[in-house]
């Protein structure tokens, strides 16, 4: 479930259930969750959920689906380094 922070008209904030980010993707992983917008990166599907950990895929919050991420033939099944790098300029 994903939820945004809505500010109220007295000044204070509640937490709202939400289907839609937007052009917003988030990556959550065992580093720390972020998000990016999907247009500044090409491939990126907006709206959805990049996951590491108990499993390796993306959710659509728009149609409620997962697609999940198999490693390729004779790769190791188990990640070694579940995290998510943030994007960074080099």
């Amino acid at each position: 479930m994903v939820f945004r922070e809505v500010e109220t008209m007295e000044g204070r904030r509640n937490m709202c259930y939400t289907e839609d980010i937007g052009d917003m993707c988030m990556f959550i992983s065992k580093s720390e969750a972020f998000c990016i917008e999907a247009s500044s990166c090409p491939g990126l599907q907006p709206n959805s959920i990049y996951y590491l950990g108990h499993g390796f895929g993306v959710y659509d919050l728009t149609t409620g689906t997962t697609r999940y991420f198999r490693p390729p033939a004779g790769a190791p099944n188990q990640l070694t380094a579940p995290y998510w790098l943030s994007p960074f300029y080099i």
